[in-house]
Formats: structure tokens, C-alpha cells, sequence
């Protein structure tokens, strides 16, 4: 395999160092997990969402060879007041439809727009085992989130661009930082560097 030199874009899924204090973020984890001759570089932003993409773009490395891009989680944070409805009688699927057809746009821009830097390009889901600890939020937003998730997968294929499956990899308690449901802890943070090695040996 050649070498590789993997820039990391997207939110805090891989600018998670806040949350994992006294261990190693995703990029250190990546770093640890690379060979020796590769590289691995950072222009996530904890925070940011589908329309910082842009900005990213502009520090990525001019050497760097493969992006993998984690996005669209603060995205659905946007919606998540509807699922509250949902416990009272509406829904899910009606609830979630003008979002869905919003990220679907939002979304394929974002694509095509990484994609135009002539890169290889992997994209992720977003996790469904979050341990919320509102009750309706645990009972409905796997769903709500499974529905964004056949979205991005689909848009992805549709430009044959590999998906990482994070919704299949981070799926136990232990797998979210203590300080924050919604972010990976170390434990976590190296199943989705697994996950990435594994998209990234298969090319």
C-alpha cells in the first residue's frame, strides 16, 4: 500500500480532544494506528457544521492524499425540539421530512464540494447509540437519525465515495465521553480509527 498522508474534516467526532481529558483525541488515536511512513492531519472543528466545510477546506495540507469527512451531526441537532412531538402523537416520518429534504441538498453540495479537490474521499454516519438521557430523545432519535443515515449513504454511492460506518462501530455506553453523550470518548475514539483503517486498506 502507498503511503498516505488522511486529513480529518467534519466536527467534534474527530475534534474531540476536549472530552476525553488525560487520553488521546481521534487524531492522536489515528496517529498511534498509521504506519510509520503516513501522516495524519486535523481541520475538524468541534462545533462546526455542513456549511464550515468550506473553511476547512482552505487549511487542508497541499500533500495530503485521502479526506474523510464526519459531518452532519450538528446539523440534526437543529431538529431535535420535533422529537418531542413524536411522544405526543406526530409522526416521526412527517416530522422529519422538510429537514430530510434540507440535508439531502446540504449535504450532496458538501460532497461534491471535498470532492472537487480531485482527492480520494471517505464520508461517515453519524452514530444512532447515543446515551441521551432525555427518554423520548433515546426512544425516537435512532431512528430520526437512521433516516439521515440511508441518506447519506445513498448520496455518497450516487459518487462512489466509501461510507464509514460509525452507526455500526460505536455502539455501547463506553463508547461516549463522560462530559458529552453526543462525542466519542477514547474508547470510542478508536473504534472509529479502526473503522477508518479498515475503509483506508481496503483501497
Amino acid at each position: 500500500m502507498t503511503d498516505k498522508h488522511i486529513c480529518l474534516m467534519g466536527d467534534s467526532i474527530f475534534d474531540n480532544d476536549a472530552y476525553v481529558p488525560g487520553e488521546p483525541g481521534v487524531i492522536e488515536q489515528l496517529r498511534r494506528s498509521i504506519p510509520a511512513t503516513w501522516s495524519a492531519f486535523k481541520v475538524a472543528v468541534d462545533g462546526d457544521c455542513i456549511e464550515d466545510i468550506p473553511n476547512q477546506l482552505e487549511r487542508v495540507p497541499t500533500h495530503v492524499t485521502d479526506i474523510i469527512v464526519s459531518i452532519g451531526g450538528n446539523d440534526l441537532m437543529k431538529f431535535r425540539h420535533l422529537i418531542a412531538q413524536v411522544a405526543l402523537g406526530a409522526k416521526l416520518q412527517d416530522l422529519i421530512a422538510a429537514p430530510l429534504a434540507d440535508f439531502e441538498i446540504a449535504y450532496g453540495w458538501m460532497l461534491d464540494e471535498v470532492s472537487a479537490r480531485g482527492l480520494p474521499i471517505s464520508a461517515c454516519t453519524i452514530y444512532t447509540s447515543i446515551p441521551f438521557t432525555e427518554p423520548e430523545m433515546r426512544d425516537y432519535a435512532p431512528s430520526a437519525i437512521g433516516a439521515f443515515n440511508s441518506l447519506i449513504q445513498r448520496l455518497a454511492r450516487a459518487r462512489n465515495v466509501p461510507v464509514i460506518r460509525l452507526d455500526l462501530a460505536c455502539t455501547e455506553e463506553g463508547d461516549f465521553s463522560e462530559m458529552s453523550p453526543i462525542e466519542p470518548s477514547s474508547q470510542g475514539g478508536q473504534k472509529i480509527v479502526d473503522t477508518i483503517m479498515m475503509t483506508l486498506s481496503e483501497d
